[in-house]
């Protein structure tokens, strides 16, 4: 089993490598968060790149893993909340956007692809504290094939959690899924994975499985968690406040 524990190590003086820090299972592990520290120094962000809403349309600004761990904050679109240490995400109601899509994002990108043969889990403590209408705070993306999602994990203004899953590997049409309810401004655990054909999402303890469309079949794929605002729209990058997501805790397996 390989797992990578993005949160909670360095604050906790521990390894954050990968091929020797190993856990016993995929659970969210609550550890206290420095707020003097930059995300980086909390979290373990080495296996992500950092997609911002600045730069220009088309080819936002990224943020290697490097340079996250040696301690990369925005004071506008990520940083670490000076009262509970947690890594901020913030996506302004307008911002560049990336090839292809019509919204603006601060979303950490993981830097590997992997097939579906094995056990894939992102699991997260979050609290969704600002949102207009409805972001996603986690995805599973087609690392070959189309550069579209497989599936995203969203929260809504009404505090909604559910799942959007595509229809087709093509994009463009696909189902809502509501798993459960969570008040904004609450803190709360998901699990979002991919086994075979199997997507199972676990938020506080509510389990649902969907089968993603055979077109998805043979492909391989990554995670991504932030916030990715699907009300935001393109254009010179805002720095008020549109949807803010706080980051508890985030780790990634593979096995």
């Amino acid at each position: 089993m390989t797992t990578v524990l993005a949160g909670m190590l360095a604050a906790c003086g521990g390894s954050s490598n990968p091929d020797t820090q190993l856990l016993a299972s995929a659970e969210v592990v609550t550890q206290a968060l420095s707020p003097s520290k930059a995300p980086g120094a909390n979290f373990n962000l080495a296996p992500f790149t950092l997609q911002l809403p600045t730069g220009s349309s088309g080819k936002v600004d990224t943020v290697s893993g490097a340079s996250l761990a040696g301690g990369y904050t925005n004071q506008y679109y990520f940083y670490t909340d000076s009262s509970d240490g947690a890594m901020v995400m913030m996506d302004p109601t307008q911002g560049w956007t990336t090839s292809g899509s019509k919204h603006p994002r601060t979303e950490l990108r993981e830097n590997a692809i992997w097939n579906t043969q094995g056990i894939n889990k992102l699991n997260a403590t979050v609290a969704v504290t600002k949102v207009p209408n409805n972001t996603a705070i986690a995805q599973i993306f087609q690392g070959t094939g189309p550069s579209k999602p497989l599936c995203e994990l969203q929260v809504t203004s009404g505090g909604a959690v559910k799942l959007f899953l595509e229809d087709t590997n093509q994009g463009g049409s696909g189902k809502t899924y509501t798993i459960t309810s969570v008040p904004l401004g609450t803190r709360f655990n998901y699990e979002l994975s991919l086994t075979g054909s199997t997507i199972t999402v676990t938020v506080n303890g509510t389990v649902k499985a969907f089968t993603m469309d055979s077109s998805f079949n043979g492909g391989s794929f990554y995670f991504k968690a932030g916030n990715y605002d699907q009300s935001a729209v393109s254009g010179p990058p805002l720095t008020t406040p549109g949807t803010v997501v706080k980051f508890y805790a985030l780790t990634l397996t593979h096995q």
